[in-house]
């Protein structure tokens, strides 16, 4: 398998995604890229653009649903799709500073990101965790 990556996975009503990473960071960062690829996001290559926003410290499940719940916001709000993302911990407050591109086109819309059976757990590889979506 390899150390990062992402697949959708069966769920009874709404979309599930099994996420897994090395590292915290990457788990993140592949969490945003499963999500976008559900949601059936197409970047416009003409664009670009930087985003920086902030997550208040929390457990690593708090963290996820609060950086994916600001990503969707993103997304609705102001039509970016971010896909490159520098962390910064300092105990109280996790910056983000991000690239991406305006989005093109988006078939699926995601309402909200749940704790529904929300665990990070830690395994051999790294880390790993299933993110359920209300759509």
């Amino acid at each position: 398998m390899a150390c990062h990556g992402y697949v959708e996975v069966d769920h009874t009503a709404d979309i599930a995604l099994r996420v897994w990473g090395e590292n915290y960071w990457a788990l993140l960062q592949q969490a945003a890229a499963g999500m976008y690829d559900l949601m059936g996001v197409v970047p416009n290559p003409d664009t670009s653009l930087d985003e920086f926003f902030v997550i208040p410290a929390g457990t690593h499940e708090t963290v996820l649903v609060d950086f994916l719940s600001e990503l969707l916001f993103l997304t609705e709000e102001h039509g970016q799709v971010l896909d490159h993302f520098s962390f910064s911990d300092d105990g109280n407050v996790l910056s983000i500073m991000s690239t991406g591109r305006k989005i093109h086109t988006c078939e699926r819309h995601i309402k909200a990101v749940t704790f529904h059976n929300l665990t990070v757990k830690t395994t051999e590889a790294g880390l790993e965790v299933t993110i359920t979506f209300d759509v």
